[in-house]
């Protein structure tokens, strides 16, 4: 309890002084159309959500990042299972994954634009970002399983299934975790850079696109804003579900250890 006042003390603080720090560089240039002050980014926030059509634009972008994310992440799980266990698996992915993470993203994206709906430009970018980092993630997890338990569960004869349970999965969800939290960051940022080129109708970086083309600073701020508590927040929903999943799976560990 301690660590956790102590550590939200430490980020209001810190929040605190990046605001102070963006009020005296706002004051210092003077112009609103450079940088707009925070109180002025606030209000536009503000306006935004009276307005009613907020909603209409974070959404459909929530929809597409998330789409995007778990069909990465299903994907990179079993693709990174395999390429984990069997080297000519990952011999034979790896020149797609070193391509994807080596192609720019901007490149991407421009040659999304002219393949697909604008709708699904994001839904790809975000695949394509993500799934080489969760694939990844899994292979170095699948790797730290100790080569003596496996040796154990082949002589004891244990089901595929058991030792994906018992063995594989403990090692590698540590792994899939910090692969997800690093993912989920990257998803929204590939989204939205995707929206901002594509131009959906509705979305988070149509609206930003939109206030560059008007140069209204202050609501390119407020949606820019926006993008980063929506980040936050997921963040944080997973830092929970991941405290809490790995509880839960620890809890039936030592209980089916006490019964054995």
């Amino acid at each position: 309890m301690a660590e956790y006042t102590d550590r939200l003390k430490t980020t209001s603080l810190s929040i605190l002084l990046y605001l102070a720090v963006w009020k005296v560089l706002s004051l210092f240039i003077g112009r609103e159309i450079i940088l707009p002050s925070p109180e002025i980014v606030l209000v536009q926030i503000a306006l935004l959500f009276s307005s009613g059509s907020v909603l209409h634009h974070i959404l459909p972008t929530i929809l597409r990042g998330l789409t995007g994310f778990f069909f990465s992440m299903i994907l990179g799980i079993i693709c990174g299972l395999a390429a984990g266990r069997s080297d000519r698996t990952r011999w034979f992915l790896n020149p797609l994954i070193i391509s994807i993470r080596s192609i720019p993203v901007l490149s991407l994206i421009l040659l999304a634009v002219i393949w697909f709906q604008t709708d699904l430009v994001p839904v790809f970018i975000c695949f394509l970002v993500v799934f080489p980092l969760i694939t990844g993630s899994v292979i170095t997890g699948v790797k730290q399983v100790d080569p003596d338990l496996l040796e154990m569960a082949r002589i004891y004869r244990k089901s595929r299934k058991e030792i994906l349970k018992s063995i594989y999965f403990p090692s590698i969800l540590p792994y899939i975790s910090s692969g997800i939290s690093s993912g989920l960051g990257l998803t929204w940022k590939s989204v939205v850079a995707a929206e901002v080129l594509a131009m959906p109708a509705h979305g988070m970086g149509t609206s930003m696109q939109t206030a560059q083309m008007q140069l209204d600073t202050a609501i390119l701020f407020s949606w820019t804003v926006l993008v980063v508590l929506l980040s936050a927040s997921f963040d944080l929903l997973i830092l929970l579900g991941e405290k809490k999943l790995i509880g839960d799976y620890r809890g039936r560990r030592k209980g089916s250890t006490g019964r054995d």
